[in-house]
């Protein structure tokens, strides 16, 4: 990871994992331009935009177009803060590894049940420490 810059990919025909690789990007403090996304703006919520305002709300930098997202290197991460997940559960499932950086907080945290029911439980399996 010392060696990279930017991570650069084009994600069209997997759209679905952009908020994964954002959030972990984001917790490593690597750049990452991500294209091929247009159809993130027409699931359960606006995923660019969801992606854009929680990652700022950590303290990250963000730019979005209709079909890209690009998230600026930073080492600026808040605690305390409080993750929207906007009704998706890949909202939620995307930031929970973000706990092992920093204290925070997943509003809505059962929205993962719609495609992993027991995604919390098995977090506190391998030691993470979650609380309602």
């Amino acid at each position: 990871l010392n060696n990279l810059s930017l991570i650069e990919l084009d994600l069209s025909n997997s759209p679905d994992i952009a908020q994964t690789i954002t959030v972990t990007c984001f917790a490593l403090g690597l750049e990452c331009l991500l294209t091929g996304l247009h159809t993130l703006k027409i699931k359960e919520t606006d995923r660019l935009l969801a992606l854009k305002t929680e990652i700022e709300k950590l303290g990250g930098m963000v730019t979005i177009t209709t079909n890209s997202l690009h998230l600026k290197a930073s080492n600026n991460l808040k605690s305390q803060v409080a993750i929207a997940t906007y009704n998706d559960h890949r909202m939620a499932m995307a930031f929970a590894p973000l706990a092992l950086k920093t204290s925070l907080i997943i509003n809505d945290a059962e929205v993962v049940s719609k495609s992993y029911p027991g995604f919390w439980n098995d977090l506190k399996t391998i030691g993470f420490q979650i609380s309602q």
